[in-house]
């Protein structure tokens, strides 16, 4: 066995196709999705369990930086192939040895382990000596980690079939949805990417949450475009953009990342439109499923769960490891007055690498 730690283009194209067709794989594992930290002056690099030269797992771990502050955070993973669970030791023991490397104050893991077995997601696993020096959970939470999977079943369905599963009102308002005369299209160019990520953000305003900011994002979608793994969905009508819904592929399924819809009287329907076509989508690509994503409002988790999802919780798998417990002291003292001003400082870390 052998880790490789690499930055390299040949060896994140061979990370990026393994973490494509893992079952195990997460967008958050993607070179290009960790290239988009650079916009805030963070850093990251790839760890590549090797066995006799094949990628049999590894993690993507993001370098933030704050002043005098270095984090090494792993928002998902580690990660093995199934098979080579005690492998997983191993992995994890690099993490805190290359956050010592990088001379961080404080790193954390995220192994997407789940109580009800998920072919996408690992078991509990047992006598992971390298955690007996971590603590539970996470304390740095300015770089994304998901919590789960929020799961659309798509395993012995057809569309018609699955469509059938779901309830008479869903049922309804998807076949309502396709009578409005709205026109769809997966696109293609940078110019229709930016277009659907400007509703984004339009309806993140209106909604009160924040999204990246497009100058910070574009070149991370257009990357993913051109590798076949984004998908941005669009449904049009009267050639003005209605709903776009955007999705990435990795670990064989889709995961619904953003969406925006306008909002109008009649009621079009857009989402109902769109995230049907995610599931014809996945049907078509012969996914076992979709990842709808956790997450967001009261109303907006009550419509996700209207496609009969099951939630997979990630248990047991959150860990940290202070590495310098001076400096990670004095962050956590000025975290306590800054955490309400994120935006703020995200502003000012792009303004600090420009310099």
């Amino acid at each position: 066995m052998e880790i490789v730690f690499s930055k390299d283009k040949l060896w994140l194209d061979k990370w990026d196709s393994y973490v494509i067709n893992e079952d195990r794989g997460s967008h958050l594992l993607l070179s290009d999705w960790n290239k988009s930290f650079y916009s805030y002056g963070f850093d990251f690099e790839i760890g590549i369990l090797l066995d006799n030269d094949k990628i049999i797992g590894g993690f993507a771990a993001v370098i933030a930086k704050a002043f005098v502050f270095k984090f090494y955070i792993i928002p998902y993973g580690p990660i093995v192939s199934l098979g080579y669970e005690e492998c997983l030791n191993e992995l994890i023991e690099a993490t805190n040895t290359r956050a010592k490397y990088h001379k961080t104050c404080y790193c954390h893991i995220n192994i997407p382990i789940t109580e009800t077995q998920n072919l996408h997601t690992l078991s509990a696993i047992d006598n992971l000596s390298s955690l007996k020096s971590a603590q539970k959970g996470h304390v740095f939470k300015y770089v994304y980690s998901t919590n789960g999977l929020n799961w659309v079943d798509l395993k012995s369905y057809n569309e018609e079939s699955k469509l059938n599963s779901l309830k008479s009102s869903v049922r309804r308002d998807i076949r309502s949805s396709y009578r409005k005369d709205l026109q769809f299209e997966i696109i293609e160019t940078n110019q229709q990417i930016e277009e659907a990520y400007r509703l984004y953000l339009e309806n993140a305003k209106s909604a009160n949450y924040s999204i990246r900011d497009w100058n910070d994002i574009k070149t991370t979608l257009f990357e993913l475009q051109k590798k076949n793994v984004l998908k941005i969905l669009v449904v049009r009508k009267e050639n003005q953009i209605k709903g776009s819904i955007l999705l990435i592929k990795s670990g064989n399924y889709y995961t619904y990342i953003l969406g925006g819809t306008k909002r109008e009287k009649p009621d079009l329907l857009a989402g109902h439109f769109l995230q049907w076509e995610a599931i014809k989508l996945s049907l078509n690509e012969n996914h076992s499923g979709y990842n709808i994503s956790l997450g967001g409002s009261k109303g907006v988790f009550e419509f996700k769960n209207s496609f009969n999802t099951e939630q997979f919780y990630f248990k047991g798998g959150q860990y940290h490891w202070v590495i310098n417990s001076n400096y990670f002291k004095l962050y956590q003292m000025l975290e306590k007055h800054l955490k309400k001003k994120k935006k703020k400082i995200s502003s000012l870390l792009k303004f600090l690498k420009r310099k």
